[in-house]
């Protein structure tokens, strides 16, 4: 028997992907995986077509989400994967930071109709219809709009960190979110803690009740991997891996197929999730 990889971070257009839920599937066929987990920012809209697709091309799916959370002054994601996908308490958690990310998108957008960049809130919502409204949805306006070249530059100039039009994020704490994946009965990991400010911190944030790790990363050297796994080991955590795809949404290829979980990885946390 070939050996059977996963791949446990993706995200489809119902927050900031580029492709329906089918198109990931297909896509993940294509590249021999056996099992996935959609975890798109902080919504699970994504499962229901996901699991009817997965059937259908027989692989395995894993209900997941990614949840942006703070601790202190440092952001975290947060992977909730093996959740209930109809868990009421998920659900209201959920609710309430699509609500927050609606504000804080409707503020932004306020901030580019004052710099006489005409992206239309109305007009956005109903495109994202029953996704997450994200900076990316944004920043796909303003590239159709004309006034950049490209996704990333709109947020290199306008709506990142320090820029005209930005407004930071409402996120929830750390312990809050911990409690909502455990409370939907599934487990929660540290997303790519060698991006940004989580890498320092991660030992403290270690002291909350995660399950495990995102030791393998797109964006992880096999150093970083070598060195999450030691500490995995070490704290008797799970690890977890994937490619953090979000399809050509920024005009770079798709990241799918460049990290492969292998199968006892999966299998351990598919049966923890299942007891």
């Amino acid at each position: 028997m070939s050996a059977r990889f996963a791949d446990l971070h993706m995200h489809t257009h119902y927050s900031d992907g580029a492709d329906s839920p089918e198109d990931v599937v297909a896509r993940a066929k294509s590249h021999d995986l056996s099992a996935i987990a959609i975890t798109d920012h902080d919504t699970l809209a994504a499962i229901p077509e996901a699991q009817v697709a997965c059937e259908i091309v027989g692989i395995e799916l894993l209900p997941g989400v990614e949840i942006s959370s703070k601790w202190g002054k440092v952001e975290v994601h947060i992977l909730g994967l093996g959740v209930n996908p109809v868990d009421a308490g998920l659900a209201e958690k959920l609710r309430t930071l699509e609500d927050e990310r609606a504000v804080r998108a409707r503020k932004i957008i306020e901030k580019l109709n004052a710099l006489d960049v005409p992206v239309d809130y109305d007009a956005l919502c109903e495109r994202v219809g029953d996704g997450v409204i994200g900076r990316m949805h944004i920043a796909q306006d303003i590239l159709e709009l004309g006034f950049v070249d490209t996704v990333q530059g709109a947020f290199d100039k306008y709506i990142k960190a320090g820029k005209p039009a930005y407004v930071p994020k409402t996120a929830t704490k750390v312990p809050d979110a911990i409690d909502a994946i455990h409370e939907a009965g599934g487990l929660a990991f540290i997303a790519h803690p060698m991006i940004g400010k989580t890498r320092n911190s991660l030992s403290k944030l270690l002291e909350f009740p995660f399950d495990g790790i995102e030791v393998f990363h797109s964006k992880h050297t096999p150093g970083h991997s070598a060195e999450l796994t030691a500490i995995a080991k070490d704290r008797n955590l799970l690890i977890t891996g994937g490619s953090d795809c979000h399809g050509s949404i920024k005009g770079d290829p798709p990241l799918m197929g460049k990290v492969r979980l292998h199968w006892r990885h999966y299998e351990v946390i598919r049966e923890r999730t299942q007891n």
